[in-house]
């Protein structure tokens, strides 16, 4: 390790103490929730989709604006017998949510059942596996192009939802390195849905200044809903603003083989006893700061 490393915080991963049981394990696949029922049906696929792929028994469940709730999904899970909880949180980085509400909730759901062991595990953060879906993403999009602009004129713009948490939004722009050095697209900038700038229209329009011709918007959201709705909206308005520009928008993460890959490493992670996260620069650890700071926010 070398001196300007930050040495990892092993995350409080156990509520309770016993030795793991996997005959008596439940994965508890947390996911955020959203108003649009389209984005909830892709998370409950993908959770099948992943209970076979790991081959454990799930048991799905959304911290907020669906159902069923976190503290339902404990109570399935021990009404399936289980002793002890594997609960991984599919959000794609460490903001409020996975930091704070969800352990509180699961916290509050593991005191209502004696003798219930919780293992909690780190988001999905910026793995290679989703810069290999991203890439992936931008081949499909630009395989729809109907104007001939050369790669060097060509831009990938990678969108996020964007968080008060300075963490969560860095590993947008690490997700931007990545897909440059590895996958060779020349120009990669990146930008958040709201929250923080710039925004898809700022960010489009720096593309421009630098040369760009062509844009792909990578939406890097997990599921369908309104932020991804809102992105396109964003793209669209940004086109009337760059006429002589093609924009063209590219699919969310799922479904994708790669998505599933990043979640069997998150679920295996925890299994093993190893998850891990660097929490010195975490805005918790040293303001005790709210992160996102909204409540009930659509995804």
């Amino acid at each position: 390790m070398r001196g300007d490393q930050v040495p990892p915080h092993t995350l409080p991963t156990h509520f309770g103490h016993t030795q793991m049981n996997q005959q008596n394990s439940i994965l508890l696949l947390i996911g955020h929730g959203s108003p649009a029922a389209a984005g909830n049906d892709e998370f409950m696929q993908f959770a099948a989709d992943l209970a076979q792929h790991v081959g454990v028994a799930t048991q799905p469940c959304f911290l907020e604006l669906a159902e069923p709730a976190i503290g339902e999904g404990v109570a399935r899970c021990v009404a399936r017998g289980a002793t002890e909880i594997l609960a991984l949180p599919l959000f794609l980085g460490a903001g409020r949510h996975q930091k704070r509400d969800v352990p509180n909730l699961l916290d509050a759901a593991q005191a209502e059942h004696a003798g219930l062991v919780v293992r909690y595990g780190a988001p999905l953060g910026p793995q290679l596996h989703l810069v290999g879906v991203l890439a992936e993403r931008a081949a499909a999009a630009l395989a729809t192009s109907r104007q001939p602009v050369s790669d060097e004129e060509t831009a990938v713009l990678l969108v996020g939802r964007g968080s008060k948490d300075p963490q969560s939004n860095a590993e947008l722009a690490r997700l931007a390195r990545l897909l440059s050095e590895i996958h060779g697209y020349g120009m990669v900038e990146y930008a958040y849905q709201t929250v923080v700038s710039p925004d898809v229209g700022q960010a489009l329009s720096r593309c421009v200044r630098l040369g760009a011709r062509r844009v792909v918007v990578l939406p890097y959201l997990l599921f369908a809903g309104f932020v991804r709705d809102d992105i396109v909206n964003q793209a669209r308005q940004a086109q009337e603003q760059h006429p002589q520009v093609e924009i063209l928008v590219g699919q969310h993460l799922f479904p994708h083989a790669g998505l599933l890959a990043a979640a069997a490493f998150r679920y295996e992670e925890l299994r093993d006893g190893m998850v891990q996260m660097n929490c010195a620069s975490c805005v918790y650890r040293q303001h005790g700061d709210d992160g996102d700071g909204h409540h009930h926010h659509h995804h």
